[in-house]
Order: structure tokens, then C-alpha cells, then sequence
């Protein structure tokens, strides 16, 4: 297969992105890290992404590509701060050995 063939075969096995609400809401922070975005931007994102028509191909590609970055079918794909954002591990739990002296009050 040519290298022009490969990329139209690509380009339309990645149609349906054009079908997805966040298609035309290039000023949420879709691609940015999740610390770099807001709680309210976050919600904003996960509210699209509930009704959208393309959510399970999103997921689908997602999982398939093994993707680790961006916001993608309603959640941060970065598995190192996937923790923080749904409100698991250090930021609300106490440390190991410390338990009555942090977490959330």
C-alpha cells in the first residue's frame, strides 16, 4: 500500500471524529494535561461527552491506540494524574501510617 493510500485509508477510518460534539469546541482543553485544565472545564468536557453520537467509537479508539493523554470519551486518559481527577489517592486519602491526620475533612 502507498504511503498516500495508507493516509486516505486512515482518514476515513477516523471519520466519525467529525461527528463529535467536542468537534467544534476547540476552546475547551481537550489535548492539555489535566492539571492544566479546570474543574469546570472538566465538567464542561464529561457533559459533552455523555450524549455525544460517537462516545463508544471515542472509547473505542481510545483503548485500541492505548491512548495516555488528552480528554478523551468523557475522561482524562493520563494515567498518572487519573487518580486526582476522580477524586482517588493523595488528595483525599491519608497517607499509609497516618490515618486521623490528612485526607479530606
Amino acid at each position: 500500500m502507498s504511503t498516500t493510500t495508507a493516509r486516505r485509508s486512515r482518514a476515513a477510518a477516523l471519520a466519525w471524529m467529525r461527528e463529535g460534539k467536542c468537534a467544534d469546541k476547540g476552546d475547551l482543553p481537550w489535548i492539555a494535561d489535566p492539571e492544566q485544565s479546570t474543574a469546570w472545564e472538566r465538567t464542561v468536557m464529561g457533559a459533552l461527552c455523555q450524549d455525544c453520537p460517537v462516545l463508544s467509537d471515542c472509547a473505542g479508539y481510545a483503548t485500541a491506540e492505548k491512548v495516555t493523554a488528552g480528554f478523551w470519551a468523557g475522561q482524562h486518559r493520563d494515567p498518572d494524574t487519573a487518580s486526582v481527577m476522580t477524586g482517588q489517592g493523595w488528595a483525599i486519602d491519608p497517607l499509609p501510617g497516618f490515618s486521623g491526620h490528612g485526607g479530606a475533612a
